[in-house]
């Protein structure tokens, strides 16, 4: 994760298959991944620490929040963040809604948009779906 330019942060059994991403992506982008094991006491300190290097990340939130704005891992790392003056742009993505599974495709595309934001600066959208029927 030290060398990693673009991270996602995930929690649950979807880590995995994020894993199986990274491995795939691991020889031609630097990559990373936090496993975000228990949301209360949420790690803020921890994830700080390992977010401080990276140009560009996405936080993968199971379920939408009433805000309108975001998850609500994506509110506890964005506000993790922000305190502790760390600037790296990041977006937020739901997912399995409905039940569906996240597959390794899907955390490809999920870098991707992450290695255009660390390229250009631009972030867009910060709240975005994934994989959702139309």
């Amino acid at each position: 994760m030290d060398d990693a330019e673009e991270a996602i942060v995930i929690i649950g059994s979807s880590a995995g298959t994020a894993k199986e991403a990274i491995n795939e992506l691991r020889p031609r982008q630097e990559v990373g991944q936090i496993k975000v094991r228990s949301f209360r006491p949420f790690p803020a300190e921890d994830i700080c620490e390992a977010l401080k290097n990276v140009k560009a990340f996405a936080v993968m939130d199971k379920d939408d929040s009433f805000n309108a704005h975001c998850g609500p891992m994506f509110a506890e790392v964005t506000a993790s963040l922000y305190a502790a003056g760390i600037t790296a742009q990041g977006i937020n993505y739901i997912y399995g809604l409905g039940g569906r599974d996240v597959r390794v495709e899907s955390i490809q595309h999920v870098f991707a948009e992450l290695e255009k934001i660390a390229a250009t600066g631009e972030v867009g959208e910060t709240y975005r779906y994934l994989d959702v029927r139309e």
